[in-house]
């Protein structure tokens, strides 16, 4: 299992990036939403997502990040240069953690779902889920933990894409204005 945090300070690809963070309160619970803009990186970075390949990560793009205190996910919502929502990406995790309050972490399930530009919902990694289930890298109970996760997560995206679209959205939108007042 990896180790992931908000300022994905471990992604050597980035060169220079902005990064905001603020606490945040939703569904009764607390936790943090973060800005993280590209601003330099050593190339792109094009995944393959839904049948497709996707760029997510070049000069001037923007990730969202939300991490809720007692979840099994985060999320994470990639944006353009142009400020056009690519997709948001849900990671199933171990549970969100803050003993950094200025930087939360995860550990990483293997297990996520992805949300597209278009608003189609895809399971991603099931394979790799099960991978680590069978080469003992993770045990029965957390192995049922990320499908039962998956499972409610999905449910509830079905029902809720576009609220979550556009929180994502006034989050980006908020997070991107005070950015640019700091450097005013």
């Amino acid at each position: 299992m990896v180790k992931k945090d908000m300022r994905r300070s471990d992604w050597r690809r980035i060169l220079r990036r902005e990064y905001i963070s603020r606490d945040c309160q939703m569904y009764g619970r607390r936790g943090k939403e973060s800005l993280l803009v590209i601003r330099e990186v050593t190339g792109p970075l094009v995944v393959h997502d839904g049948g497709e390949d996707v760029l997510i990560a070049e000069k001037d793009y923007a990730w969202v990040q939300i991490a809720l205190e007692g979840l099994p996910f985060w999320l994470t919502a990639m944006y353009d240069a142009r400020g056009q929502l690519i997709q948001i990406y849900f990671d199933i995790t171990a549970g969100n953690r803050f003993d950094d309050p200025e930087n939360p972490t995860f550990v990483d399930m293997y297990l996520d779902i992805v949300v597209n530009g278009r608003g189609e919902l895809f399971v991603m990694d099931q394979d790799e889920l099960d991978e680590a289930l069978t080469k003992e890298m993770i045990t029965a109970e957390e192995w049922n933990r990320a499908e039962a996760a998956c499972t409610y997560l999905y449910a509830y995206l079905t029902g809720n894409r576009e609220a979550v679209t556009e929180l994502c959205g006034r989050v980006y939108r908020e997070l991107g204005e005070r950015l640019a007042s700091r450097k005013k």
